[in-house]
């Protein structure tokens, strides 16, 4: 189930939503997008501090990105946070962005406050709890006006060496899968979006994607039965997005996964799965081999939606231009672009 919301919205309905079918809100949506507008929701950026500088009102207003995202250095005081996101969406009142953070729990945490444990801590009851601690959170979320969370996890931790060990809900896969069937489900409905992570599995490295590419030696036969499931029980369970993980599957492509055309092809044809498809931050080390605007070139080729910048190698306004120009020229198809724009749109408009 979709998260039904329009970016930014507290319960109004600026798009006519309930009047009309989301398919035909989409369409004129997009049609009234300028290219560099539709180039723009493929994005999403960070802003320096924990208030929102005029420069970057001005940007914010004048680019058009399809979200901002949150980290601890955003994340001041509760009456500056809840300033800061008023401000962010202040910035599109026709399409706001979305606001984004990564609101797992326990060790990777923006908000204080969450009423929801850990995974691992989850991990230890029963799916009906899970699914309400999910809600919990999602509405915790929802009241700071957040509109995507990049949760759940859906590694498999196999053992302590895991780098996801602290994050994970547990070391079987059968078991993950269905903790995080019922997180998903629990969040549905809501008006905020939640990404699984981090395709196809990083439960098996023990490198920090942040510093490093992970080697995660599995072959495609072996994934389905194993590291697969959580990520097919949260694609069966309606997730809105799934976040592609900076790792290096030698058996399935020589690109990291974030960049693999195969890798969303075992999303979109082999899992079913017709989301937001969603990378890790674009800015870590794990792509050091590739340049700021080949990762662009990358993402878009092999079908990703929506570009994550925590820390941009260079300024999102030069990457926006570089796609956009790429688009002027022909070498990246105006329809490749649409059709990211039309999940992100039926994601936030549904």
């Amino acid at each position: 189930m979709a998260a039904s919301f329009a970016a930014g919205s507290a319960g109004s309905d600026p798009h006519g939503v309930a009047a009309a079918s989301v398919a035909d809100v989409v369409e004129t949506t997009l049609e009234a997008m300028p290219l560099a507008d539709r180039v723009a929701q493929l994005f999403v950026v960070p802003v320096a501090g924990t208030t929102l500088t005029a420069e970057e009102a001005v940007w914010l207003r004048t680019a058009k990105p399809g979200g901002v995202l949150l980290v601890g250095s955003n994340i001041g005081a509760p009456e500056e946070t809840a300033a800061l996101i008023a401000d962010i969406l202040a910035t599109n009142t026709a399409l706001p962005p979305l606001v984004a953070v990564d609101q797992e729990g326990g060790l990777v945490s923006r908000l204080p406050g969450d009423p929801a444990p850990s995974a691992p801590e989850m991990g230890l009851l029963p799916p009906a709890e899970i699914a309400a601690l999910a809600r919990a959170r999602t509405d915790f979320l929802a009241g700071w006006g957040i509109s995507a969370n990049f949760a759940p996890v859906a590694d498999v931790a196999w053992d302590a060496s895991s780098f996801m060990a602290g994050r994970a809900f547990g070391s079987d896969p059968a078991w993950v899968a269905a903790d995080v069937a019922a997180y998903v489900e629990g969040a549905s409905g809501t008006r905020v979006a939640h990404g699984a992570k981090h395709f196809p599995g990083h439960g098996r490295g023990t490198t920090d994607s942040h510093l490093a590419l992970p080697t995660v030696d599995l072959s495609l036969a072996d994934w389905w039965e194993t590291d697969g499931l959580p990520f097919a029980a949260a694609v069966e369970a309606g997730v809105e997005m799934v976040m592609l993980g900076h790792l290096f599957y030698p058996a399935w492509d020589e690109l990291p996964m974030s960049l693999s055309p195969v890798a969303i092809r075992v999303l979109r044809e082999d899992l079913g799965f017709a989301g937001v498809v969603v990378t890790d931050d674009l800015g870590m080390a794990a792509l050091s081999a590739f340049g700021a605007f080949e990762t662009v070139d990358l993402a878009v080729a092999a079908g990703v939606d929506l570009l994550l910048y925590a820390i941009p190698p260079v300024e999102p306004a030069a990457l926006i231009e570089h796609l956009v120009r790429r688009v002027e020229t022909g070498a990246v198809g105006q329809e490749r672009i649409d059709e990211s724009v039309r999940r992100l749109l039926r994601m936030r408009l549904g």
